[in-house]
């Protein structure tokens, strides 16, 4: 049985030097000055703003975040997604600061800071080997492909999740190294519950127990399985649930991958772990957005088969006898189940290889590359295995607060996967944000000519049309305006605040027939909208309608519009 943690260390280590040569005292407050180091790379995060793009749904514009209330929270789904104490953590964030985006940053970064030091005892405690636990640790704190958790709002569900996830991971060995302490097991479980609440990817914990048992020689029998089957059953309940509310986001297209046909989704498969290996090492032309490839004739560019020959190699790697076969297999387990939910086999969105993903997967890959340094590198080359080591993690530091930059506000981080991917993909959606951005910052030249390259890239983009032709209307060219409105009709005839928008136009233009004609069609769809009594009186009162006009006034006031009684005041009597 494995020694309680307050007895860990290398064997026959000397007390003021390791055997690679690494004073003692350092290596004593090596998880510390990680945690520094990681502190002051994303302290600049703090100033970043709230993103356009997922924190206008989950955070901004989600009324559970609003009420507050506990118990709604914890029986709704937010956006298609069971994800409670991440609701309630942006809840307790609003009732305390408002829409301040300065809190929510702040606290993803300490989030990070402390799975960080969760991950080094993890590491610690499985190699029995400090030196291993700094190595896993500090790629986990700087490495690049981790960027997107730590510096989006919205991924507050994968800090907590992951956090959880982990500590539970770390309860485990507690208890296994331990004597099988009960209060280690509650603890496990505990954390396992809370990490679940945070994201349902959570459920591949059990499985990753297993793993963890094979790792170090226990037996998958009796208590080893019993003690896993509560957690398992939590698993299927919860996984099951959120595949049953899976929604996407509406305004993006959907992909679905089976439209590639049975051949090249196997090579889509095999594509999705050779890209985060790959990035690992080479952690360059990072993107918020992977697209799924186009097809040409038939086939996917040439990167994708050549990922099943990648893979066949990364397998033979793994399995060949070797002095590191076993954290090989080990490393590799790690990171098979824990990416194994994540793989876009059921499609929600366009995105193939998300780069968030990798956040839990790659410790697997890192405490391979912990054990290869003290086993292999350190003992034969010493210095040159250290600067290598530290030049990479320097190249990744770098990398780290570059790529900060590009998650700074909504207009940084749709340029940046526009100019990632314009030429390899359509970005049609994100010219659209863009557009948007622009919009509110006054820019509607700039956004017009968006919108025009997301109706290039997506002729059918009905949103494009739609905000086009809102941008014109506030640019006062009425007749781009009443044309992209009514080519959005025409695309989506049902969409009632297009009609609403282009009795504005009509009304604008004094078309006040036509106009009348838009306010009563929506208002069929949406009777309870008092705005749009209130503008179609006025359009009454241009027809000499006086008496319709005072009673869609009355119905206004009726329902709390404020302008209604001064405009029945004036013109009713």
């Amino acid at each position: 049985m494995a020694n309680d943690e307050k007895n860990i260390a290398v064997p026959n280590e000397p007390a003021n030097r390791s055997k690679a040569g690494i004073p003692g005292q350092l290596l004593k407050w090596a998880p510390y000055l990680i945690l520094l180091l990681t502190a002051l790379l994303y302290s600049k995060v703090i100033f970043n703003e709230f993103l356009a793009f997922d924190d206008a749904n989950f955070i901004l514009g989600n009324p559970l975040v609003k009420d507050g209330n506990f118990a709604k929270i914890f029986t709704t789904f937010a956006d298609g997604k069971y994800q409670p104490l991440t609701t309630l953590s942006f809840a307790l964030e609003y009732k305390l600061f408002g829409f301040d985006p300065m809190p929510s940053h702040i606290i993803n970064i300490l989030l990070h800071l402390c799975s960080t030091f969760v991950v080094f005892k993890i590491a610690e405690r499985l190699s029995r080997n400090r030196i291993t636990a700094v190595v896993v640790s500090l790629l986990f704190a700087i490495h690049p492909m981790h960027v997107e958790e730590v510096a989006w709002a919205s991924e507050r569900k994968d800090m907590l999740y992951a956090f959880f996830y982990l500590l539970s991971v770390f309860f485990y060995l507690c208890y296994t190294d331990t004597g099988y302490k009960t209060k280690y097991y509650l603890a496990t479980a505990g954390c396992f519950v809370l990490a679940v609440f945070s994201k349902t990817e959570a459920v591949t914990l059990p499985m990753l127990l297993v793993v963890i048992d094979l790792y170090q020689g226990r037996k998958l029998a009796g208590k080893a399985i019993g003690e896993k089957l509560p957690l398992l059953a939590f698993s299927v309940f919860i996984f099951i649930l959120g595949i049953l509310s899976r929604g996407g986001d509406g305004s993006m297209e959907q992909i679905t991958p089976a439209s590639y046909g049975f051949i090249n989704r196997i090579f889509l498969l095999t594509t999705i772990p050779a890209f985060y290996i790959t990035k690992l090492f080479t952690p360059v032309h990072l993107s918020a957005m992977h697209y799924y490839p186009d097809m040409h004739n038939g086939l996917l560019p040439w990167v994708y088969y050549a990922s099943l020959l990648f893979m066949v190699f990364i397998g033979w790697l793994v399995f060949r006898r070797g002095a590191l076969r076993k954290e090989l297999l080990f490393g590799a387990a790690f990171f098979a189940v824990t990416i194994g939910v994540m793989p876009q086999l059921i499609s929600v969105g366009p995105a193939l290889t998300p780069e968030r993903y990798s956040y839990i997967p790659y410790i697997g890959l890192f405490y391979i590359i912990g054990q290869w340094m003290v086993r292999v590198a350190l003992p034969r080359w010493q210095a040159v295995g250290i600067a290598v080591f530290l030049v990479f993690i320097g190249a990744c530091g770098m990398i780290t607060w570059l790529r900060i930059d590009a998650w700074k506000n909504s207009m940084s981080i749709f340029t940046d996967v526009i100019e990632k991917n314009s030429d390899v993909a359509d970005c049609s959606y994100f010219y659209w944000l863009r557009g948007n951005v622009k919009v509110k910052d006054n820019d509607l030249r700039g956004a017009i000519e968006d919108y025009d390259t997301a109706i290039q890239q997506h002729p059918g983009y009905i949103d494009a049309y739609a905000n086009r032709g809102g941008a014109y209307f506030q640019g006062e060219d009425m007749d781009m305006a009443l044309a992209d409105y009514n080519e959005a009709l025409r695309l989506s005839p049902n969409h009632a605040q297009y009609y609403y928008n282009r009795a504005s136009t009509k009304a604008s233009m004094n078309d006040l027939a036509g106009a009348l004609l838009d306010y009563d069609t929506f208002l069929k769809f949406r009777p309870d909208n008092n705005a749009a009594y209130t503008d179609r009186g006025m359009v009454r009162l241009g027809l000499k309608d006086s008496s319709g006009a005072c009673n869609d006034w009355k119905k206004a006031a009726d329902m709390g519009n404020e302008t209604a009684p001064q405009l029945m005041q004036q013109f009713c009597h």
